[in-house]
Protein backbone atom coordinates (compact mmCIF):
# COMPACT_ATOMS: atom_id res chain seq x y z
CA UNK A 1 0.00 0.00 0.00
CA UNK A 2 1.55 3.25 -1.11
CA UNK A 3 0.39 5.15 1.97
CA UNK A 4 1.83 2.59 4.38
CA UNK A 5 5.17 2.35 2.60
CA UNK A 6 5.72 6.07 2.96
CA UNK A 7 4.85 6.01 6.66
CA UNK A 8 7.09 3.04 7.44
CA UNK A 9 10.34 4.80 6.55
CA UNK A 10 10.69 6.93 9.73
CA UNK A 11 10.28 3.86 11.91
CA UNK A 12 13.02 2.02 10.05
CA UNK A 13 15.36 4.99 10.30
CA UNK A 14 14.80 5.84 13.92
CA UNK A 15 14.15 2.38 15.28
CA UNK A 16 12.94 3.04 18.79
CA UNK A 17 11.31 6.39 18.13
CA UNK A 18 8.29 5.00 19.92
CA UNK A 19 7.34 1.70 21.49
CA UNK A 20 3.88 0.28 22.05
CA UNK A 21 1.88 2.50 24.36
CA UNK A 22 4.52 5.26 24.31
CA UNK A 23 4.10 8.31 21.99
CA UNK A 24 6.99 9.17 19.68
CA UNK A 25 8.64 12.58 19.71
CA UNK A 26 5.97 13.94 17.33
CA UNK A 27 3.21 12.87 19.78
CA UNK A 28 1.93 9.85 17.79
CA UNK A 29 2.97 6.26 17.51
CA UNK A 30 1.19 3.90 15.10
CA UNK A 31 1.83 1.02 17.51
CA UNK A 32 -0.07 2.76 20.28
CA UNK A 33 -3.42 1.57 18.93
CA UNK A 34 -5.08 4.59 20.51
CA UNK A 35 -7.57 5.04 17.66
CA UNK A 36 -8.57 1.40 17.69
CA UNK A 37 -8.97 1.47 21.48
CA UNK A 38 -11.29 4.46 21.10
CA UNK A 39 -13.27 2.66 18.42
CA UNK A 40 -13.67 -0.45 20.56
CA UNK A 41 -15.09 1.69 23.39
CA UNK A 42 -17.21 3.92 21.15
CA UNK A 43 -20.98 3.72 20.93
CA UNK A 44 -21.82 4.32 17.25
CA UNK A 45 -24.57 6.82 16.51
CA UNK A 46 -26.43 7.80 13.41
CA UNK A 47 -27.98 5.65 10.73
CA UNK A 48 -28.00 1.85 10.79
CA UNK A 49 -25.59 1.96 7.83
CA UNK A 50 -23.08 4.14 9.72
CA UNK A 51 -23.31 1.90 12.77
CA UNK A 52 -22.77 -1.23 10.65
CA UNK A 53 -19.83 0.46 8.91
CA UNK A 54 -18.22 1.31 12.26
CA UNK A 55 -18.65 -2.27 13.49
CA UNK A 56 -17.12 -3.73 10.30
CA UNK A 57 -14.13 -1.36 10.34
CA UNK A 58 -13.56 -2.21 14.00
CA UNK A 59 -13.46 -5.93 13.18
CA UNK A 60 -11.13 -5.28 10.24
CA UNK A 61 -8.77 -3.12 12.31
CA UNK A 62 -8.66 -5.77 15.05
CA UNK A 63 -7.65 -8.38 12.47
CA UNK A 64 -4.85 -6.13 11.24
CA UNK A 65 -3.67 -5.61 14.82
CA UNK A 66 -3.56 -9.37 15.22
CA UNK A 67 -1.22 -9.51 12.24
CA UNK A 68 0.92 -6.71 13.72
CA UNK A 69 0.04 -4.47 10.79
CA UNK A 70 0.05 -1.31 12.90
CA UNK A 71 -0.47 1.18 10.12
CA UNK A 72 -3.41 -0.73 8.64
CA UNK A 73 -5.08 -1.15 12.00
CA UNK A 74 -4.75 2.56 12.69
CA UNK A 75 -5.93 3.63 9.24
CA UNK A 76 -9.10 1.54 9.35
CA UNK A 77 -9.71 2.38 13.01
CA UNK A 78 -9.78 6.06 12.03
CA UNK A 79 -12.36 5.28 9.33
CA UNK A 80 -14.38 3.32 11.89
CA UNK A 81 -14.31 6.24 14.34
CA UNK A 82 -15.61 8.57 11.64
CA UNK A 83 -18.43 6.16 10.82
CA UNK A 84 -19.25 5.83 14.53
CA UNK A 85 -19.80 9.61 14.57
CA UNK A 86 -22.12 9.30 11.57
CA UNK A 87 -19.62 11.04 9.30
CA UNK A 88 -19.37 10.22 5.60
CA UNK A 89 -16.65 7.63 5.02
CA UNK A 90 -15.76 6.90 1.37
CA UNK A 91 -14.30 3.57 0.21
CA UNK A 92 -10.56 3.43 -0.44
CA UNK A 93 -9.14 5.43 -3.37
CA UNK A 94 -7.18 3.24 -5.77
CA UNK A 95 -4.86 6.16 -6.54
CA UNK A 96 -3.42 5.71 -3.02
CA UNK A 97 -2.21 2.21 -3.90
CA UNK A 98 0.32 0.66 -6.24
CA UNK A 99 -1.89 -1.91 -7.96
CA UNK A 100 -1.45 -2.50 -11.68
CA UNK A 101 -2.50 -4.90 -14.38
CA UNK A 102 -5.77 -6.84 -14.68
CA UNK A 103 -6.41 -6.63 -10.94
CA UNK A 104 -6.35 -2.84 -11.12
CA UNK A 105 -9.00 -2.82 -13.84
CA UNK A 106 -11.21 -5.19 -11.88
CA UNK A 107 -10.90 -3.05 -8.76
CA UNK A 108 -11.70 0.10 -10.71
CA UNK A 109 -14.92 -1.52 -11.94
CA UNK A 110 -15.71 -2.86 -8.48
CA UNK A 111 -15.30 0.58 -6.89
CA UNK A 112 -17.55 2.17 -9.53
CA UNK A 113 -20.24 -0.43 -8.79
CA UNK A 114 -19.82 0.12 -5.06
CA UNK A 115 -20.14 3.90 -5.30
CA UNK A 116 -23.24 3.53 -7.50
CA UNK A 117 -24.80 1.14 -4.99
CA UNK A 118 -24.08 3.47 -2.05
CA UNK A 119 -25.98 6.21 -3.87
CA UNK A 120 -29.17 4.12 -3.92
CA UNK A 121 -31.57 3.21 -1.13
CA UNK A 122 -29.48 0.11 -0.32
CA UNK A 123 -27.93 1.84 2.70
CA UNK A 124 -31.45 2.14 4.14
CA UNK A 125 -32.97 -1.06 2.76
CA UNK A 126 -30.08 -3.41 3.62
CA UNK A 127 -27.65 -1.32 5.70
CA UNK A 128 -25.55 -4.25 6.95
CA UNK A 129 -24.97 -5.65 3.47
CA UNK A 130 -24.15 -2.19 2.09
CA UNK A 131 -21.61 -1.61 4.88
CA UNK A 132 -20.14 -5.07 4.37
CA UNK A 133 -19.67 -4.36 0.67
CA UNK A 134 -17.63 -1.23 1.45
CA UNK A 135 -15.41 -2.76 4.12
CA UNK A 136 -14.82 -5.90 2.08
CA UNK A 137 -13.79 -3.72 -0.86
CA UNK A 138 -11.31 -1.89 1.38
CA UNK A 139 -10.04 -5.25 2.61
CA UNK A 140 -9.66 -6.49 -0.98
CA UNK A 141 -7.68 -3.38 -1.96
CA UNK A 142 -5.46 -3.56 1.12
CA UNK A 143 -4.68 -7.25 0.79
CA UNK A 144 -4.07 -6.96 -2.95
CA UNK A 145 -1.68 -4.07 -2.34
CA UNK A 146 0.33 -6.16 0.15
CA UNK A 147 0.08 -9.08 -2.30
CA UNK A 148 1.51 -11.78 -0.07
CA UNK A 149 -1.66 -13.49 1.26
CA UNK A 150 -3.56 -14.83 -1.79
CA UNK A 151 -6.14 -16.57 0.43
CA UNK A 152 -7.04 -13.30 2.16
CA UNK A 153 -7.23 -11.51 -1.19
CA UNK A 154 -9.76 -14.04 -2.49
CA UNK A 155 -11.76 -14.03 0.75
CA UNK A 156 -12.13 -10.24 0.69
CA UNK A 157 -13.02 -10.28 -3.00
CA UNK A 158 -15.63 -13.00 -2.47
CA UNK A 159 -17.02 -11.15 0.56
CA UNK A 160 -17.41 -8.01 -1.56
CA UNK A 161 -19.18 -9.89 -4.35
CA UNK A 162 -21.57 -11.58 -1.93
CA UNK A 163 -22.42 -8.36 -0.12
CA UNK A 164 -23.01 -6.53 -3.41
CA UNK A 165 -25.40 -9.26 -4.52
CA UNK A 166 -27.32 -8.87 -1.27
CA UNK A 167 -27.80 -5.15 -1.90
CA UNK A 168 -29.57 -5.70 -5.22
CA UNK A 169 -33.32 -5.05 -5.08
CA UNK A 170 -35.51 -8.13 -5.22
CA UNK A 171 -36.14 -9.12 -8.81
CA UNK A 172 -39.71 -8.78 -9.99
CA UNK A 173 -41.29 -11.65 -11.84
CA UNK A 174 -41.00 -11.31 -15.61
CA UNK A 175 -44.69 -12.10 -15.96
CA UNK A 176 -46.89 -11.17 -13.07
CA UNK A 177 -49.18 -13.94 -11.96
CA UNK A 178 -52.73 -13.17 -13.07
CA UNK A 179 -55.04 -12.21 -10.23
CA UNK A 180 -57.42 -14.92 -9.10
CA UNK A 181 -60.70 -14.79 -10.97
CA UNK A 182 -63.39 -12.84 -9.25
CA UNK A 183 -66.32 -14.91 -8.08
CA UNK A 184 -69.31 -14.66 -10.31
CA UNK A 185 -71.66 -11.97 -9.06
CA UNK A 186 -74.73 -13.26 -7.28
CA UNK A 187 -77.71 -12.08 -9.24
CA UNK A 188 -80.77 -12.17 -7.11
CA UNK A 189 -83.84 -12.94 -9.18
CA UNK A 190 -86.94 -12.21 -7.20
CA UNK A 191 -89.87 -9.88 -7.34
CA UNK A 192 -90.47 -10.33 -11.08
CA UNK A 193 -94.21 -10.19 -11.51
CA UNK A 194 -96.31 -10.89 -14.58
CA UNK A 195 -99.84 -9.48 -14.66
CA UNK A 196 -102.91 -10.87 -16.47
CA UNK A 197 -106.19 -9.58 -17.75
CA UNK A 198 -109.39 -10.55 -15.96
CA UNK A 199 -110.13 -14.27 -16.19
CA UNK A 200 -107.19 -14.80 -18.58
CA UNK A 201 -103.93 -16.79 -18.49
CA UNK A 202 -102.52 -15.77 -21.86
CA UNK A 203 -99.57 -13.34 -21.75
CA UNK A 204 -99.68 -9.67 -22.68
CA UNK A 205 -96.79 -7.96 -24.53
CA UNK A 206 -95.68 -6.33 -21.31
CA UNK A 207 -95.74 -9.70 -19.52
CA UNK A 208 -93.49 -11.23 -22.21
CA UNK A 209 -90.99 -8.38 -21.77
CA UNK A 210 -90.82 -8.97 -18.02
CA UNK A 211 -90.37 -12.71 -18.55
CA UNK A 212 -87.53 -12.11 -21.05
CA UNK A 213 -85.77 -9.82 -18.57
CA UNK A 214 -86.14 -12.41 -15.82
CA UNK A 215 -84.73 -15.10 -18.14
CA UNK A 216 -81.57 -13.02 -18.77
CA UNK A 217 -80.99 -12.59 -15.06
CA UNK A 218 -81.57 -16.28 -14.42
CA UNK A 219 -79.06 -17.31 -17.11
CA UNK A 220 -76.49 -14.90 -15.66
CA UNK A 221 -76.47 -16.82 -12.38
CA UNK A 222 -75.96 -20.22 -13.97
CA UNK A 223 -77.40 -22.05 -10.95
CA UNK A 224 -80.54 -22.44 -8.93
CA UNK A 225 -84.12 -23.54 -9.50
CA UNK A 226 -86.75 -21.19 -10.88
CA UNK A 227 -90.07 -21.24 -9.03
CA UNK A 228 -93.18 -19.70 -10.57
CA UNK A 229 -96.32 -19.02 -8.53
CA UNK A 230 -99.68 -18.04 -10.02
CA UNK A 231 -102.39 -15.97 -8.26
CA UNK A 232 -105.89 -14.57 -8.92
CA UNK A 233 -108.08 -11.85 -7.55
CA UNK A 234 -111.01 -12.64 -5.22
CA UNK A 235 -113.68 -12.71 -7.91
CA UNK A 236 -115.02 -16.26 -8.43
CA UNK A 237 -114.90 -19.50 -6.52
CA UNK A 238 -111.89 -20.90 -4.71
CA UNK A 239 -111.71 -24.00 -6.92
CA UNK A 240 -111.97 -22.06 -10.19
CA UNK A 241 -109.36 -19.51 -9.14
CA UNK A 242 -106.96 -22.24 -8.02
CA UNK A 243 -107.06 -23.82 -11.51
CA UNK A 244 -106.69 -20.38 -13.14
CA UNK A 245 -103.64 -19.57 -11.00
CA UNK A 246 -101.96 -22.84 -12.03
CA UNK A 247 -102.57 -22.06 -15.71
CA UNK A 248 -101.02 -18.61 -15.26
CA UNK A 249 -97.93 -20.18 -13.71
CA UNK A 250 -97.72 -22.70 -16.56
CA UNK A 251 -97.95 -19.91 -19.15
CA UNK A 252 -94.99 -18.16 -17.59
CA UNK A 253 -93.00 -21.42 -17.43
CA UNK A 254 -93.51 -22.08 -21.15
CA UNK A 255 -92.41 -18.53 -22.03
CA UNK A 256 -89.27 -18.88 -19.89
CA UNK A 257 -88.51 -22.13 -21.72
CA UNK A 258 -88.74 -20.26 -25.04
CA UNK A 259 -86.26 -17.74 -23.62
CA UNK A 260 -83.71 -20.46 -22.86
CA UNK A 261 -84.51 -21.71 -19.36
CA UNK A 262 -84.54 -25.50 -19.13
CA UNK A 263 -87.84 -27.00 -18.09
CA UNK A 264 -86.05 -29.29 -15.66
CA UNK A 265 -84.87 -26.26 -13.69
CA UNK A 266 -88.35 -24.85 -13.16
CA UNK A 267 -91.27 -25.64 -10.87
CA UNK A 268 -94.76 -24.14 -10.69
CA UNK A 269 -97.67 -23.87 -8.31
CA UNK A 270 -101.00 -22.03 -8.05
CA UNK A 271 -102.33 -20.36 -4.92
CA UNK A 272 -105.64 -19.07 -6.27
CA UNK A 273 -106.97 -16.10 -4.38
CA UNK A 274 -104.78 -16.58 -1.31
CA UNK A 275 -101.72 -14.43 -0.49
CA UNK A 276 -103.16 -11.34 -2.14
CA UNK A 277 -100.79 -8.58 -3.19
CA UNK A 278 -103.50 -6.04 -2.45
CA UNK A 279 -105.84 -7.18 0.35
CA UNK A 280 -109.49 -6.94 -0.75
CA UNK A 281 -112.84 -8.40 0.30
CA UNK A 282 -114.10 -11.43 -1.54
CA UNK A 283 -115.52 -10.80 -5.02
CA UNK A 284 -113.31 -7.77 -5.85
CA UNK A 285 -111.62 -7.54 -9.27
CA UNK A 286 -108.18 -6.14 -8.35
CA UNK A 287 -105.73 -6.12 -11.36
CA UNK A 288 -102.62 -6.30 -9.14
CA UNK A 289 -103.80 -9.57 -7.66
CA UNK A 290 -104.06 -11.24 -11.10
CA UNK A 291 -100.39 -12.13 -11.36
CA UNK A 292 -97.58 -14.71 -11.40
CA UNK A 293 -94.22 -14.27 -9.64
CA UNK A 294 -90.79 -15.55 -10.71
CA UNK A 295 -88.12 -16.35 -8.14
CA UNK A 296 -84.75 -18.09 -8.28
CA UNK A 297 -84.26 -20.43 -5.34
Amino acid sequence: MKRYGMLALPVIMFGLAGCEGTPASNGWSPRSGAHLDQLVKATPTGSPFSQALAADYRAFALEERGENDWYAQDHFAVKGLAAAKNEAVPPEMLSDYAIHGPDEQELIGARASLVAMLATDATVRVPKSAAKAQTQFDCWVHERDEDWQPKEIQECRAGFMTAMAETAPAATAAVAAPPPPKPAPVVKVSGYSVFFDFDKYDLTAEARQNIALAAEKIKATGTGTVHITGYTDTSGSVAYNLKLSVRRADSVEKELAKDGIAMGHMSTEGRGKSDLLVPTPDGVREPKNRRATIELQ
